[in-house]
């Protein structure tokens, strides 16, 4: 035969309290093990997709930069040189550098000096069609001197955008505000 318990009151309510405590005493042992697991997944995703794509925008910046390589160093690594002069530009630009030069503007092997900037001289033959520009500049220039439109030896437009508001990327409304007036 056999024997049935039956709990009721006190019995039932400390018994309820040993399983609760079991079951938290189980929950405190098991924690670090989650802790442990949650951080590892959390690694794996921000290696997986931040760094992942750090590594990508790195990439694309040197694989877009116009390099040239010398392997005349004397330890025997490659030095990689970026552009530094302005006679190594496109015709477009040697026209604009003229153009400058014309208006006042005095010019060396690197910059165009210009209003009491030195500045670096790109011209864009018309507005792009998102209406953001990319603008590739040395980072040791005060201000870049942007020609848009027209002809590059008479430029519709003419904006002088100091380095304080320069970006890579800029909308053609926030360089309304940097207009040269001739």
């Amino acid at each position: 035969m056999m024997k049935v318990y039956k709990i009721s009151g006190n019995k039932a309510i400390i018994l309820f309290i040993i399983i609760i405590l079991f079951l938290l005493i189980l929950f405190l042992l098991a924690l670090p093990i989650i802790i442990f697991l949650f951080i590892l997944i959390l690694g794996y995703i921000f290696f997986k997709y931040k760094f992942k794509g750090f590594l990508k925008h790195i990439y694309y910046r040197l694989r877009r930069k116009k390099i040239k390589i010398i392997d005349n160093s004397n330890n025997g690594e490659i030095k990689i040189n970026f552009r530094k002069s302005l006679e190594n530009v496109d015709d477009d630009t040697k026209m604009f550098i003229n153009y400058l030069k014309n208006i006042g503007a005095k010019v060396d092997k690197r910059y165009v000096y210009i209003n009491g900037y030195k500045a670096y001289p790109i011209y864009k033959s018309s507005y792009p069609v998102n209406e953001i520009i990319t603008l590739n500049y040395p980072e040791d220039v005060e201000a870049v001197i942007l020609g848009l439109k027209g002809s590059p030896d008479n430029p519709k437009f003419l904006f002088l955008i100091p380095k304080e508001f320069l970006k890579r990327r800029m909308h053609i409304d926030e360089i309304k505000r940097f207009i040269l007036n001739i």
